[in-house]
C-alpha cells in the first residue's frame, strides 16, 4: 500500500533531528523546516537527503507518539481477543484526539495533516495496519474468508473515519461508534 512497495523503516527513537522535530510539533503542531534545520544544526539540503520531505518527517514524529502508545494500549488490553482490539484502537484515537499538538496539526493544516496521517502514502498508515494485523493474527486468528491485511485496513480506515470526521464532513466526530462497529467487526 505504500506506493507499491512497503514503507520505509522508522527512524531510530533516538535520531537527534527528530527529537527536535518532536519538540518542535508538540509545541506548535507543526514543523518549521527551516527552524527545524537550524536547531538540529544540518543543513536544509541534509534534511531532506536524510528525511525525504517535510510529510515523512511528520509522519515519523505523529509515529513515534503513537507507537508508544501502542505498546501502553496493547498491554493493557492484550487477550481480550475483538474487544481488545476494538479498544486498542479506541484508546489511540482518544490519546490522539487529548494531544493539542494533533487538534492544532488538523485544524491548521488539515490537508497535509490527513496526507500525512491517512494516506497509503504516508508512513503512519501503514505501519498502524500492520500493527492491527498482527493482533488480530494473536487475538483472534487470521480469517478465512478474507487476507488479514485487508481486514486491518477496514478496522484503520474505520477508525479514521470517525476521527477525522469533523475535518472531512464537518460532522462532530464519534470514537465510541468506531470502537462498537471496529469489536463486531471482528466478532
Amino acid at each position: 500500500m505504500f506506493q507499491g512497495q512497503e514503507p520505509p523503516a522508522p527512524f531510530p527513537p533516538d535520531d537527534p533531528v527528530l527529537a527536535v522535530a518532536l519538540a518542535m510539533f508538540i509545541q506548535d503542531g507543526w514543523i518549521d523546516v527551516r527552524k527545524l534545520s537550524t536547531e538540529a544544526g544540518v543543513s536544509r539540503a541534509t534534511l531532506y537527503r536524510r528525511y525525504v520531505d517535510r510529510d515523512r518527517i511528520l509522519g515519523e514524529v505523529v509515529w513515534s507518539q503513537a507507537s508508544a502508545d501502542l505498546v501502553a494500549l496493547r498491554a493493557r488490553y492484550r487477550g481480550k481477543g475483538a474487544d481488545g482490539i476494538a479498544q486498542t484502537v479506541d484508546g489511540l484515537l482518544r490519546l490522539s484526539a487529548e494531544r493539542s499538538s494533533m487538534r492544532t496539526f488538523l485544524a491548521e493544516h488539515t490537508e497535509v495533516a490527513l496526507r500525512v496521517l491517512a494516506s497509503q502514502h504516508g508512513v503512519v498508515q501503514r505501519r498502524i495496519i500492520d500493527s492491527v494485523a498482527e493482533w488480530i493474527t494473536e487475538e483472534i486468528g487470521a480469517p478465512a474468508d478474507i487476507d488479514i491485511e485487508t481486514l486491518a485496513y477496514a478496522v484503520v480506515r474505520l477508525g479514521e473515519s470517525f476521527y477525522y470526521r469533523e475535518y472531512i464532513t464537518g460532522e462532530p466526530g464519534d470514537l465510541s461508534a468506531a470502537a462498537v462497529i471496529i469489536g463486531r467487526l471482528l466478532r
